[in-house]
């Protein structure tokens, strides 16, 4: 795996390998944010709260169930603006305001259970790379956010491409959530250990 000592990358996939030789990232940042979360949630409930959050009560991972709300709706909200700016349906449009309204509703929690999930990685490669998609996630979720705003203002042009540059951050974010869970495991390995445990 990833030697902290010489920063040599791991990843396969090419995005997230540029990712972790992000040297200007401290790994001291990354244990230090790692520990603010965990204090937040021992002093929140510990281990019964963290294991929600992980999802191990549904046998599955809560952090991935939940990014496909954020996700997909972000997604409809793209789609329909770019349909409501070719037809002028004003249908369309409310349907985009809406779709909006519900990713970042839906965020929320998903960036909760993401931080839990982060807040447990011991290896720096995955830490760094979580990172960085936590920071993407932000960034994304801002610009929805000013997008949302923008369109309450009637300002529906400028709504629409904060909704596109989020949703060109949203899908790089992805990109590395899904090296995150399939290249190293991270998100999964705790709710397969509890589910063999208990067999």
């Amino acid at each position: 795996m990833y030697d902290e000592s010489t920063s040599a990358p791991v990843s396969k996939d090419a995005i997230a390998r540029f990712v972790e030789q992000q040297d200007w990232i401290s790994p001291r940042v990354e244990k230090a944010a790692q520990g603010v979360v965990n204090s937040a949630v021992d002093s929140l409930g510990g281990d019964p709260l963290r294991n929600f959050l992980y999802g191990q009560w549904m046998k599955v991972p809560l952090h991935a169930v939940l990014t496909d709300i954020p996700i997909g709706s972000w997604t409809a909200t793209v789609a329909f603006d770019a349909i409501g700016a070719i037809s002028g349906s004003w249908g369309m449009d409310t349907a985009a305001d809406a779709a909006n309204v519900l990713g970042l509703a839906a965020a929320t929690a998903t960036a909760i259970t993401g931080l839990n999930d982060w807040s447990g990685i011991d290896k720096p490669a995955p830490r760094r790379i979580g990172l960085v998609h936590g920071l993407l996630n932000v960034a994304a979720t801002g610009l929805f956010l000013g997008s949302c705003f923008a369109r309450r203002s009637e300002n529906r042009s400028t709504g629409r491409a904060l909704a596109a540059l989020g949703f060109l951050i949203i899908t790089a974010s992805a990109h590395l959530g899904g090296s995150l869970v399939y290249e190293h495991g991270i998100g999964v390995n705790l709710v397969h250990e509890e589910a063999n445990s208990a067999t």
